[in-house]
């Protein structure tokens, strides 16, 4: 199948050219150095890590990145980048692209930090998103705090093997929400996890190749949504 037949056939929600209204979406999260703040985060402990999702490494995974890899996102963020960035670590950078098909739909995203060698991500999260009068977003965040296997015994010393004696013991559960305009660039405090947040309006036309390229992109490189968990029960049944 050509690429203009994959787009068509990925094209298959009717969207209401009268009523539609797009945007790309931009969303930073870091995470703030222990020196900068004082206040006292409360961690909740976790029972079993094997609840938890793990997930496949993705070699060109950029959620993870350092500021460097700041760049590529919209331009708002360049002053950010020129400030603090320096001094914190980059959680996820990601961007959609939005369709709300008429006002009051919503659209929800998931997204994670790059997992380490055993499938654990220190942080996920997700995203709601409500066209109103404004942009309304609700986000959920986990970030977790790793300790070594108990008795763990490892091998060598490598980057690989410790991390694969590292599981989430504690995890800060956070909801952060927030209301905007388009074009407006938001940032959402808190003394451990920070966030910015920024809607560009689209024309109808490009958001629509673009929502379908990246329909494809994901597609190609599905291995990156496959659970470890899932996969590991397969070959034990």
């Amino acid at each position: 199948m050509t690429i203009s037949g994959q787009l068509f056939a990925i094209n298959h929600q009717k969207v209401d050219s009268d009523t539609a209204r797009a945007y790309q979406a931009y969303l930073l999260t870091f995470i703030w150095p222990s020196y900068a703040s004082n206040e006292r985060i409360n961690y909740q402990n976790i029972n079993d890590s094997n609840t938890l999702p793990r997930y496949s490494i993705k070699q060109n995974d950029s959620s993870n990145l350092k500021t460097a890899d700041i760049e590529p996102l919209f331009i708002p963020f360049t002053s950010f980048k020129n400030r603090i960035a320096a001094h914190v670590s980059i959680l996820v950078n990601q961007t959609w692209t939005l369709i709300f098909n008429h006002v009051g739909d919503a659209i929800n995203q998931t997204f994670h930090s790059q997992p380490n060698s055993a499938g654990y991500p220190n942080f996920t999260g997700s995203i709601n998103i409500r066209l109103g009068h404004f942009l309304e977003s609700k986000i959920q965040y986990k970030q977790y705090l790793f300790t070594p296997i108990p008795n763990a015994t490892a091998t060598n010393q490598n980057t690989e093997s410790s991390e694969q004696n590292l599981i989430p013991t504690q995890v800060l559960n956070l909801i952060q929400e927030n209301k905007t305009a388009s074009r407006k660039l938001n940032y959402i405090d808190h003394p451990i996890i920070g966030t910015l947040l920024y809607f560009e309006p689209m024309k109808l036309k490009v958001a629509l190749q673009q929502r379908n390229l990246d329909k494809l992109k994901a597609r190609s490189s599905d291995n990156s949504t496959i659970l470890i968990n899932n996969s590991t029960q397969s070959l034990n049944e």
